[in-house]
């Protein structure tokens, strides 16, 4: 779980050890930086890990965040190594009924995931390619698969990419954390309009000559 920050004018909100948060004066904060300007007191950040850049971002606005600044993070990958192609295409839960005797039995809909036609995430290139530059250091070096991309086409030779990236889906307002946190008092932001994005497929394509690079 990401580290969660709350600040306080006077003092700080008794949470009995129900949750972990640190809680610390707004003086404090002087050297800090949220992505929506001017720190503010009650409301709960998270804290971006230093290689994301050192940022307070509100918790509801989060994995909203995270997974836009993965996606860029991981379009600059592919095109740091050289990619000839990239295409990314966007999927989303959509409840799907299965039947009146499904329902009847207490089942009802199922989730399932659908494409995504209009989203701002989806994405294509098609060009001759370049020759590839190491793209580390990695903004977010643990996301699974981006180091291996690196390591593939830099050392490996690969010819082709594919890379999925997931809303993580653990700071949403009505989830079970954040329902405790509203229940002491904290405000947890959520003014970012959410795209409904769950997975972004990223496929990549990069030139033979890449086999060469040292």
């Amino acid at each position: 779980m990401s580290e969660l920050v709350a600040y306080y004018g006077e003092n700080p909100v008794e949470v009995k050890g129900n949750v972990e948060i640190h809680q610390a004066p707004i003086s404090s904060a002087a050297g800090s930086r949220s992505v929506e300007g001017a720190t503010r007191t009650s409301l709960v950040y998270v804290r971006v890990p230093p290689e994301a850049g050192r940022l307070l971002v509100p918790f509801g606005d989060y994995d909203e965040w995270s997974l836009r600044d993965r996606y860029n993070e991981a379009i600059r990958i592919m095109n740091s190594l050289g990619a000839s192609s990239i295409t990314c295409e966007t999927y989303g839960e959509a409840a799907v009924r299965r039947g009146f005797r499904a329902k009847f039995l207490g089942r009802g809909a199922k989730l399932t995931q659908r494409r995504i036609e209009d989203s701002e995430f989806n994405y294509r290139h098609d060009g001759a390619g370049s020759p590839p530059r190491d793209p580390r250091p990695l903004r977010w070096p643990d996301e699974p698969g981006f180091a291996a991309a690196v390591t593939s086409v830099l050392e490996n030779g690969s010819t082709e990419l594919d890379i999925n990236i997931s809303s993580s889906r653990t700071h949403a307002i009505d989830g079970s954390l954040g329902v405790q946190l509203k229940k002491f008092g904290f405000d947890l932001g959520g003014r970012t309009e959410h795209s409904g994005a769950t997975r972004l497929h990223i496929r990549a394509g990069f030139p033979q000559s890449h086999k060469g690079w040292k």
